[in-house]
């Protein structure tokens, strides 16, 4: 495979990435009173769960709590950063322990969002694992790495009606953590996936914001899901995102094992059952965590919007949006099949990945968990990579490696390097 040499924005950007890496290796200067006091405010801004969370019109942060049935709108007031900005920021799990008085291993990650004007990764963290734990907000700097809690001060919130009641166990877990599995803002309304009372207990729910103590009535789902070769309507939607396709506003979603389906945001009304269009199956045995769109450059230097979808027990399944719009103009699958099926699915080497989020023109930002040493970090990735060049043990990387004239790989390894934080290791040109 052949990586144009010349990406657009990269030069002038190299010089910012590598002042960026170096404040973040010396890691934040709060003193021992600063982090103190930090800690004496986690209680005023804790919230009683955060389990999903999205960004909304004048970047208010919606936090949705499934185990209270709450979602919560907080706004954000911050700095605007205009420069793209890479994370490179190795053990942030510790830094976060750190600021909130705990140990990392007492620290459950829910979600993870980037500030659209901040470039800040806004993280939901659960503090410990008893079933009262709460959760709090951080925000890590891409500038110097600094970890701040959020102020939640000036939230107003909605509580979900006709939540689900009977709550039994999953394999030891609760099935409270299927009230409310994501949340997304499109066109004025908040929309809210997860389980509700009645047969059809798969939902959607369409609440009006800023919030005025309305929500329109449950919408039962009914898809079919080609691994079970059946239609089903108990399970829910675990991530969500909302596109044009075909010229119509659409949600496309997924589920657990891993249908891929659309639904016109024409249908998702009052009292309305849909029936979705499964156009792929990603694969047996997963669950989705995070599906994000965004636009990449290809290798013949076009631009084309892809669907990256994060999965616990799979690749990172990567779609053209141009195939997703094909398959949706047919009848969808309809017979059994384990997958990957339906359309042209790329999968990426993103393993350990718990969740993203698009950073910038240039970068998508990962929260992922490093294998070997069972840390969390927080790192950038370049979009059309799609993998980091550190993560690898590359004999391109040996002291006696020699390019070649006409090796393809040489620009690009020297340009991702400053980006990751090792301009040190740019070879010659």
């Amino acid at each position: 495979m052949r990586i144009r040499s010349k990406l657009s924005l990269v030069p002038m950007l190299v010089m910012t990435l590598y002042s960026c890496y170096a404040q973040q290796k010396k890691g934040p200067n709060s003193s021992t009173d600063e982090i103190a006091a930090v800690v004496e405010t986690t209680a005023v801004n804790a919230l009683l769960g955060a389990s999903v969370m999205a960004f909304g019109p004048e970047n208010v942060l919606f936090v949705g709590d499934s185990k209270a049935g709450v979602v919560y709108a907080i706004p954000t007031k911050v700095n605007e950063v205009k420069e793209p900005m890479a994370f490179n920021l190795r053990d942030v799990d510790k830094k976060i322990a750190k600021v909130l008085g705990v140990t990392a291993s007492d620290l459950i990650f829910n979600d993870m969002q980037v500030h659209p004007v901040s470039q800040e990764a806004y993280i939901a963290v659960k503090r410990g694992y008893a079933p009262d734990a709460q959760s709090v907000i951080v925000a890590v700097s891409p500038t110097n790495g600094e970890v701040r809690l959020v102020d939640v001060s000036k939230k107003t919130q909605v509580s979900i009606k006709n939540i689900r009641t009977d709550e039994f166990e999953l394999y030891g877990r609760s099935s409270s953590r299927l009230n409310i599995t994501d949340i997304d803002y499109n066109d004025g309304f908040l929309y809210v996936a997860g389980l509700t009372n009645g047969e059809f207990a798969s939902t959607l729910r369409k609440i009006a914001y800023p919030f005025n103590n309305s929500q329109e009535a449950v919408a039962g789902i009914e898809m079919y899901h080609a691994v079970h070769n059946q239609k089903e309507t108990r399970a829910p939607i675990r991530t969500m995102k909302f596109e044009e396709i075909n010229g119509e506003s659409t949600l496309i979603a997924a589920y657990t094992c891993t249908p891929l389906v659309s639904i016109p945001t024409s249908e998702i009304k009052a009292g309305n059952h849909i029936k979705a269009k499964t156009l792929a199956e990603l694969g047996f045995g997963n669950t989705p965590i995070d599906m994000i769109t965004f636009t990449a450059q290809e290798q013949d230097g076009s631009f084309d919007k892809k669907l990256l979808i994060i999965n616990k027990e799979r690749s990172a399944s990567l779609i053209s949006l141009k195939d997703f719009e094909q398959a949706n103009k047919g009848e969808g699958m309809k017979a059994f099949s384990l997958g990957p099926e339906g359309m042209k699915i790329f999968p990426v080497p993103m393993s350990g990945t718990m969740h993203i989020a698009e950073q910038n023109q240039m970068m998508i930002a990962n929260l992922e968990r490093d294998i070997d040493s069972g840390n969390v970090d927080l790192v950038s990735e370049l979009k059309g990579a799609y993998f980091r060049l550190s993560n690898f043990d590359s004999e391109y990387e040996f002291p006696d490696y020699k390019y070649t004239e006409t090796e393809p790989w040489k620009d690009f390894h020297n340009m991702v390097k400053p980006i990751e934080g090792f301009p040190e290791l740019v070879k010659e040109q």
